[in-house]
């Protein structure tokens, strides 16, 4: 079965599109609202027009926060730590950084056409949670690593 399936079979067309100039505390708004919708929909992706530029997953923004906080002390002694501040300080990073500063512009790129054990191996090979699926330059959608995963435990007949 799973060869039978394809990228086009389990391509999220809804994802959601930030123009180049938005900040990264704008997008992680964004999937915010696509986490607690249960749309499941982690990834966004980058435009200028009608050009893909780059994509930012919940994994970019977490390790570039992550990054921000150690630089503004959390590797002190944490009784040395005002934390209020800290991520005061995080979040006002985070407000002007530009989504481009910290987008994915090697992302997985994935033919419509492309069976799902293949695209299990570019997910592998990549190490991305994300992959932008496009037929020539148009782009058609976005496959989330959890939408492979349900089709794997369909395959094996897991039951949930």
């Amino acid at each position: 079965m799973l060869m039978r399936k394809r990228a086009w079979d389990i391509v999220r067309e809804d994802y959601v599109r930030v123009e180049r100039e938005s900040s990264l505390v704008e997008v992680m708004r964004r999937l915010m609202d696509c986490l607690k919708s249960g749309d499941g929909c982690l990834c966004a992706l980058v435009f200028e027009g009608a050009n893909l530029l780059g994509a930012v997953s919940i994994w970019e923004a977490i390790r570039f926060m992550h990054a921000t906080l150690r630089q503004a002390g959390l590797t002190r002694e944490a009784d040395e730590i005002d934390f209020e501040d800290l991520f005061r300080g995080a979040c006002q990073v985070g407000a002007d950084t530009k989504v481009t500063e910290i987008m994915d512009t090697a992302y997985t790129e994935l033919s419509p056409d492309l069976p799902i054990p293949l695209i299990m191996e570019k997910f592998i090979k990549k190490g991305r949670d994300c992959a932008v699926v496009k037929e020539g330059t148009k782009v058609l959608g976005v496959i989330m690593i959890q939408d492979i995963f349900v089709e794997l435990t369909e395959s094996v007949r897991i039951r949930v």
